[in-house]
């Protein structure tokens, strides 16, 4: 019942939203509908809340795209008796409508973003094998002893949890480069790296070949790891000691589950943030990108792995040959891959790792 009601209140405001669109105006009234529509989408903005006012703003924004768009189609174009004219002026509506197709995308995507419940926490039993992968290439000592420490000291069982140290800044062909100081750097690097992760208890491994980047290094790591689910971190990134017990369980309530990515969260400016002194002051675009579109990717059964603060399905990924190596963006390729063969993704919105 109550959907059919939504249904028709759907399609009843869409035919009112239509006969208003193509109703004749003069520019004068045109502008008048525009900032009265943008001063209403302000004062939503500022006081309202909650998915009712969300919806109203993004109505209201879109109900000035289509005003416009119908109005480019029926007042604007020049005629077919000016072939050049007419040449160029389809050229700029086919950019505009480009745009709007983009716009359009992304307003479905983050209409109605989904939010997930905490999960339970789950008897030490039940829990799946975790494989670690911290991926390094030039990062120093003190950085991947961190990233280690705080991986070490997750909430999990120990028995089911390994670490592992994937160094392509010490692999063989870095230690054999042709120039002296950088074969003895990368050889030192090899010798350092392997001490401090005996240390820590984690388990160094290197390669032959820097091939493929960082999808080859953790392929590598794939084939002598064997936990049932791979959790990555750049080197850099520090997990919170609850990561596990909020995100590992989803793989139990799915077994098509491929991803479970969480929001990265950083503790330093990026060149933009720090130039413009808008670190303390201002949301970062990575802010809105993990706290609305992921979470509108994650209705979609969209949400894509991000390199890092992820934990992958090991048979998901032996399906697709491991991490995609073809371009530089290593994850969204594999979570394109992975999608495209019917595996599923989940985003936890939680920031669990700075």
């Amino acid at each position: 019942m109550l959907s059919g009601l939504r249904i028709f209140a759907w399609m009843g405001s869409g035919l009112l939203a239509a006969a208003l669109l193509m109703q004749p105006v003069s520019v004068d009234t045109q502008l008048s509908l525009a900032l009265t529509s943008i001063a209403a989408m302000i004062l939503i903005w500022r006081f309202g809340k909650g998915k009712l006012a969300r919806q109203m703003f993004l109505a209201l924004g879109s109900f000035m795209v289509m005003r416009y768009l119908y109005w480019r189609f029926t007042s604007t174009l020049p005629s077919l008796s000016d072939p050049l004219g007419f040449g160029f002026g389809m050229i700029l509506l086919a950019a505009e409508v480009f745009c709007v197709t983009v716009l359009v995308i992304s307003l479905t995507i983050n209409a109605d973003p989904l939010e997930r419940k905490p999960l339970e926490r789950e008897e030490d039993n039940q829990l799946p094998t975790v494989d670690v992968f911290i991926p390094t290439y030039n990062e120093d000592e003190y950085i991947l002893a961190t990233t280690i420490a705080a991986a070490k000291s997750m909430d999990y069982p120990a028995e089911k949890l390994n670490l592992w140290l994937l160094d392509d800044g010490g692999s063989d062909q870095k230690c054999n480069d042709k120039n002296p100081e950088k074969a003895k750097a990368a050889q030192l690097r090899r010798v350092t790296l392997q001490r401090l992760a005996q240390q820590m208890g984690a388990i160094y491994l290197t390669r032959k070949k820097n091939e493929h980047a960082k999808a080859g290094n953790m392929n590598n790591a794939l084939k002598v790891a064997t936990g049932d689910i791979v959790l990555v971190f750049d080197a850099d990134h520090a997990p919170f000691r609850s990561f596990l017990r909020e995100t590992v369980g989803l793989f139990n309530k799915d077994p098509r589950l491929f991803l479970v990515q969480t929001p990265h969260v950083f503790l330093n400016p990026d060149p933009i943030e720090k130039n413009l002194k808008t670190f303390d002051r201002m949301p970062s675009e990575n802010e809105m990108f993990y706290s609305v579109t992921q979470r509108g990717l994650d209705k979609w059964n969209g949400s894509f792995f991000c390199g890092s603060a992820a934990l992958l399905r090991r048979t998901a990924l032996e399906t697709v040959g491991g991490f995609s190596g073809i371009t530089i963006t290593e994850d969204c390729e594999t979570a394109l891959d992975l999608h495209s063969t019917g595996w599923n993704s989940a985003f936890v919105e939680k920031p669990l790792i700075a």
